[in-house]
């Protein structure tokens, strides 16, 4: 398995951003995608996949002509062109979602999810919930797609109870979530953009980052650091809109076919993801990363950690309520589960 093969899918929610846009002419729609990932990727190849089950399901009245490599801006960039109706769809990291609807963070709650069954299922119950609160704020939500659990990276071991405060961390710029989490840790954090995290750590301004394991080989951020902690922290979710107005202009039938066909193909996604993540631990290893677990009372600590965060960022991002829900949902689950295996 080489590093090149098994970039894609992760970039979807660490990496991917992409935009639509929509030119009608002799009852037939046009959707430009333009793509960061490139030509022959897992994620191009899927795209392409589903613009030709899209093309078919409407009889060649809606295509897509996609751009791969190309930038489109940050996701705040994207964001605003959206709204000024210069891009007409995304896909979005949990950060970008957040900036539309603060609640969707409840995805990324540290250390909230055991399992990727258990990401699925909460998913699946607030997925219709979510989709009615982004077209509220002008936006349709086609699909949750996601960059998988995300792992501590660093030049020095960070399995001993004091190591991990004296790391310089690199945090995604923007991102309350992410710094809430990392501040309960006392741990120096350095707000930088994904583009800047290579040159931070080259430069030594930074010696630790977060990432899901396709991620660090994706951004080649690997290469800087020889630890991973072997303990995921939490899901990094993603998701597909479209600008409401430009989803509108579709006629009914096609409205449906987008919304079924994105959806599978987003599951498509997820599952290439998730397989993907698991191969490259393989990855890692060969090239010396060593992974490294955490005593049980960093593990005590982390847990501590992460109920301040939910505490924080109860008011500023999600309700009491929507956090006692998804609790609830969790907690259902999980005793179902274990009955399901005692039987």
């Amino acid at each position: 398995m080489t590093t090149k093969s098994i970039i894609a899918p992760a970039l979807l929610a660490f990496l991917f951003c992409c935009s639509f846009s929509s030119t009608a002419w002799a009852g037939s729609t046009t959707i430009k995608v333009a793509l960061v990932t490139p030509d022959g990727s897992t994620w191009t190849e899927t795209l392409r996949d589903m613009s030709r089950e899209v093309k078919k399901q409407t009889g060649g009245e809606v295509n897509f002509k996609i751009y791969a490599g190309g930038v489109s801006g940050d996701e705040l960039d994207v964001l605003r062109k959206m709204r000024a109706n210069r891009v007409h769809a995304a896909g979005f990291s949990g950060v970008g979602l957040g900036v539309v609807l603060p609640e969707v963070r409840i995805l990324e709650a540290p250390l909230l999810f055991n399992t990727y069954h258990e990401v699925d299922h909460v998913k699946e119950a607030l997925f219709d919930e979510f989709s009615s609160a982004f077209e509220k704020k002008g936006f349709i939500l086609l699909g949750f797609a996601e960059a998988g659990f995300v792992y501590f990276f660093s030049s020095q071991p960070l399995n001993q109870p004091d190591a991990i405060r004296s790391v310089k961390m690199w945090t995604w710029k923007g991102d309350p979530v992410a710094e809430t989490f990392l501040k309960t840790f006392d741990i120096t954090t350095y707000p930088l953009h994904l583009a800047d995290v290579n040159t931070g750590l080259e430069t030594g301004m930074i010696d630790s980052f977060y990432a899901p394991p396709l991620a660090a080989i994706a951004f080649q951020w690997y290469t800087r650091v020889k630890y991973m902690l072997d303990y995921p922290m939490v899901n990094s979710t993603g998701a597909l809109l479209m600008n409401r107005r430009i989803f509108e202009r579709l006629t009914p039938d096609q409205q449906q076919i987008l919304r079924t066909t994105v959806k599978a193909y987003a599951k498509k996604l997820v599952d290439l993801t998730r397989k993907e993540n698991a191969e490259a631990l393989g990855v890692l290893s060969t090239a010396g990363i060593q992974a490294v677990a955490p005593g049980e009372d960093q593990i005590t600590m982390f847990r501590s950690n992460a109920q301040k965060t939910y505490q924080k960022n109860i008011p500023d991002l999600y309700s009491q309520d929507l956090f006692d829900r998804v609790s609830g949902i969790l907690k259902t689950y999980r005793s179902t589960r274990a009955e399901a295996a005692a039987e």
